[in-house]
């Protein structure tokens, strides 16, 4: 974390920035937030992610206790406070100090920089090895501060050289990854799920690059055996931008190679960003 944090209406050293413990993210994992990319100083696709941080204050029924233009405003002061440059940028909008330990009350507000370190160079290049794992978000519509499962599960990614997980709901289809959204490529069309996943401000990045590269797009559940066929994979996020997917539960995906639609998207993405 960099040195300057926004709590509340304040300007504070990090180790000066506190919750109290009766604040409902603690005792109960109650609030939201939204992560984004700044590069030289600018920060990237900020009215998308802003949409979407009200979008979940409004599903959970917490009121960000500032105006639009002013969370725009802590943006711009937190990076000029912490020397601009290329970073990330976290909101935190909590659930509130609860006297009962349960009923959300007046949020509190934090946001945070962070320097940023990408995934290296040679993952893109050899993609990105998936473990498959049953398990359905809840609200997977809100950007919730509950990652319980995905770090749960970090032991057991370790254990079978995996990358990153992919969830499988109950009907067998592959909706998204902990802190990612994923597409196929099949037959020249890239497609992704849209519904019961969080709709990541990347992934609509990617859809908009692909129209304007001609690679027709789909938007419809994905199941697994579909998956297993994919010519391609892609996996996305703010942090990964796209990264191939080439292994699956420890077996290639097509011929493990990072595919020509990916690669487009790939070189596209650093000048549509």
């Amino acid at each position: 974390m960099l040195p300057i944090v926004y709590l509340n209406q304040q300007y504070l050293p990090k180790e000066a920035a506190a919750l109290n413990v009766a604040d409902l993210a603690i005792l109960r994992g109650y609030g939201i937030f939204d992560y984004f990319r700044y590069q030289n100083g600018q920060p990237r696709f900020v009215e998308d992610h802003l949409d979407r941080f009200l979008r979940s204050a409004k599903l959970l029924s917490l009121e960000v206790p500032i105006s639009r233009d002013e969370l725009r405003e802590v943006v711009q002061q937190l990076i000029v406070r912490n020397g601009g440059g290329d970073g990330g940028i976290r909101f935190v909008l909590t659930g509130g100090y609860s006297a009962d330990g349960y009923t959300p009350t007046k949020a509190n507000l934090v946001a945070m920089s962070y320097p940023f370190k990408g995934p290296a160079q040679e993952q893109y290049e050899a993609g990105a090895k998936i473990m498959l794992h049953e398990y359905e978000r809840q609200l997977p519509e809100v950007k919730s501060i509950d990652y319980l499962e995905g770090i749960r599960i970090q032991p057991l990614l370790q254990k079978k050289g995996c990358d990153y997980a992919l969830y499988v709901d109950r009907d067998h289809n592959v909706r998204e990854s902990d802190r990612s959204n994923f597409m196929i490529v099949k037959d020249g069309t890239l497609i992704t799920p849209a519904e019961k996943v969080l709709l990541g401000i990347t992934r609509l990045h990617l859809l908009r690059l692909a129209g304007q590269l001609g690679i027709p797009t789909q938007e419809r559940p994905v199941s697994v055996s579909e998956l297993l066929a994919a010519d391609e994979a892609i996996i996305c996020s703010s942090t990964k931008g796209a990264m191939a997917i080439t292994s699956v539960d420890g077996t290639p995906l097509a011929n493990g190679k990072v595919g020509p639609v990916t690669r487009r998207l790939m070189a596209g993405w650093q000048e549509y960003i």
